[in-house]
């Protein structure tokens, strides 16, 4: 049984020491900028870079030679590692594109990749830090502390890459990204552990803050909320702990804190009168305290809040544990919302809440599926069974691609080709590059 712990008595997390001096990729250290588009995984330049890496691997349209331009246009620019940084902008984002290159690529750029992984170590230290100054202040958790898109867990993300795919040299660089991904790692599972405010039993995520600006006022919570969404919330953390577990990076408690996150979205799965299972997009107090769920139904068949990628965590986790129940369980949760009703309520093409992401999970789900069955029995998953269903909704929703000025990954033309791309396959990007949306394995 996971610790309790009131929210006010936090212990302090164990930040990871840089012992590789001060300087990074352009020479100035901890250089604060305005927010540069051509930064951006989520809508910038970098967002061009990845693709261009996907179809250099796939296609004969694709040319490295435009990654290279690419990669050397960013050098170019000084990088943003302040604290705005994350997986989505600045170091790290660059970072994770360029480690999916390749093995012979990541050779090549040895260098610069040795560069960036000092980078993330020092960023990684730079956030453990205010971790303990907010918990010395007595001040609570806020969600972009811990989520995928800016947190902690798509930190570990970039490092759990970087540990996996660095050569075997025993360097004290490489020895820096282990001990910063164990200090993730380890803060993740402390992250599991339920809290008590108000006499109420909380996940361990809970977050005190008010959901993103865009949330309509009445649907923020003035005591704080859980999200349980891939992106923002628990099934975020619960994806990342299950991939680097099954890569053999784990830390003491890990697998419980694996089983516990499990436990709470066993405790709160719905279910619609067909059949269609779902959890609440977010949980209140209110709802902790009553154990009545206020949303009215499923959220839309979403990568970032809905059933796909909730479930495609749950299926990670039950894969890195053995947990076969489990990650059947989590397959007919997926397949669930594989029907034109439920997709027929995505009306954008896009990687974050349209058909693209929604896609690109079910695909993952649905290869990590097929393994399982083609081991233990003969068949198709339901995943794949409804995979033309899936295939169809992006279709419907795709339009004529942006004018050229449009470099977006999570929301335009950058990240709806990358599923152009899946769909002529029939298969998950080589590249990995759909990685960033924690729905992948390190490997």
């Amino acid at each position: 049984m996971c610790e309790r712990a009131p929210l006010d008595r936090e212990r302090p997390v164990i930040a990871t020491h840089n012992r590789l001096g001060q300087r990074g990729l352009d020479g100035q250290h901890g250089q604060r900028r305005p927010d540069d588009p051509a930064q951006s995984l989520a809508d910038g330049d970098l967002a061009r870079m990845l693709l261009a890496v996907e179809l250099a691997m796939t296609t004969t349209r694709g040319s490295w030679d435009e990654v290279t331009d690419a990669l050397l246009a960013a050098k170019k620019r000084p990088l943003d590692r302040s604290a705005r940084a994350d997986l989505f902008y600045g170091a790290p984002a660059l970072t994770f594109v360029l480690d999916t290159t390749g093995a012979q690529y990541r050779a090549r750029w040895a260098h610069e990749l040795a560069a960036l992984d000092q980078i993330l170590v020092e960023l990684t230290a730079e956030r453990f830090e205010a971790v303990n100054d907010r918990i010395e202040a007595g001040a609570p958790t806020h969600g972009s502390e811990f989520d995928l898109m800016t947190g902690l867990t798509g930190l570990g993300m970039v490092l759990l890459r970087r540990a996996v795919h660095q050569p075997a040299r025993g360097t004290a660089l490489d020895e820096a990204v282990s001990g910063a991904l164990s200090g993730v790692l380890s803060y993740l599972v402390d992250r599991s552990k339920d809290r008590i405010l108000s006499e109420v039993l909380l996940p361990g995520w809970w977050s005190a803050s008010a959901p993103q600006p865009t949330t309509p006022v009445g649907d923020k919570q003035p005591n704080g909320y859980a999200d349980f969404g891939m992106a923002r919330g628990g099934a975020g953390i619960l994806a990342f702990l299950a991939a680097s577990y099954r890569a053999g990076y784990a830390v003491p408690g890990q697998a419980e804190a694996i089983r516990h996150i499990t436990g709470w979205y066993t405790r709160w799965r719905q279910e619609t009168p067909d059949k269609v299972t779902w959890w609440p997009q977010q949980l209140s107090l209110d709802e902790l305290r009553t154990g009545r769920v206020h949303q009215p139904g499923p959220s839309e068949p979403t990568w970032a809040h809905g059933t796909p990628g909730i479930g495609r965590a749950l299926q990670m986790a039950g894969i890195a544990l053995g947990d076969e129940r489990g990650r059947v369980v989590a397959e007919d949760a997926v397949a669930s919302c594989l029907t034109q009703r439920e997709l027929n309520r995505l009306t954008e093409p896009d990687l974050y809440v349209g058909t693209g992401g929604m896609y690109l999970t079910v695909l993952r789900a649905a290869e990590d599926a097929e393994a399982f069955m083609a081991l233990h029995r003969r068949g198709h998953s339901l995943e794949t069974s409804r995979l033309g269903v899936a295939a169809d909704a992006v279709s419907r929703t795709s339009r004529v691609l942006p004018d050229p000025d449009d470099t977006e990954f999570l929301w335009g033309r950058f990240g709806t080709r990358l599923v152009f791309e899946s769909l002529r396959t029939r298969a998950a990007p080589v590249s990995g590059a759909d990685g960033v949306l924690g729905i992948g394995w390190a490997e």
